[in-house]
């Protein structure tokens, strides 16, 4: 910079830089992938193959098996504790630590979280298996009252997803 009188003048001082500025503005965020859900068929299926379960598991233990452990319970009061208990180490802790129940590992699916395909939690996957234990006997009030809507939604946010399209998904991302 020149002044009036011809001498070359230093430059001007910057202001301190803002220790707090970012140097550049922050990438914009990508859109979150999430496979799409599995079809009806292979959730129906799945969904008979954990039934079986319990019910062929936990009916035979609470009427034959735990009686003779000489457990001081009704025999049909201890099988409809079994069943429970089966469909909920089946539907909850299989989930939760493997990302797929019995049923659903054998038909190639795994549970995740409907926003960003991660593992759901334990207390998500509780809320799940209540919301199902009510599903069925709701059925003829839905109809009653005709109900609108998808039977399907899932009001806890997670969704049945097969397990080459999670692969495919992780693969490309």
């Amino acid at each position: 910079m020149i002044d009036p009188r011809g001498q070359q003048q230093p430059y001007p001082h910057s202001p301190p830089p803002n220790p707090y500025a970012q140097p550049y503005a922050p990438p914009s965020p990508q859109p979150v992938r999430v496979p799409e859900p599995a079809g009806d068929e292979r959730r129906m299926f799945a969904a008979a193959v954990d039934c079986v379960l319990a019910l062929g598991g936990g009916v035979p233990l609470g009427m034959d098996v735990l009686p003779k452990l000489k457990v001081e319970i009704e025999p049909l009061f201890l099988a409809i504790a079994c069943v429970f208990g089966l469909s909920i180490i089946n539907q909850v802790l299989g989930a939760w630590i493997f990302r797929a129940s019995l049923g659903k590992w054998m038909l190639r699916m795994r549970v995740v979280r409907e926003t960003d395909a991660g593992r759901p939690g334990f207390w998500r996957l509780v809320h799940r298996w209540l919301l199902g234990m009510t599903w069925l006997p709701m059925q003829p009030l839905r109809y009653l009252t005709c109900a609108d809507g998808d039977p399907y939604e899932d009001h806890c946010k997670l969704r049945y997803v097969r397990l080459k399209d999670l692969r495919r998904l992780r693969h490309m991302g």
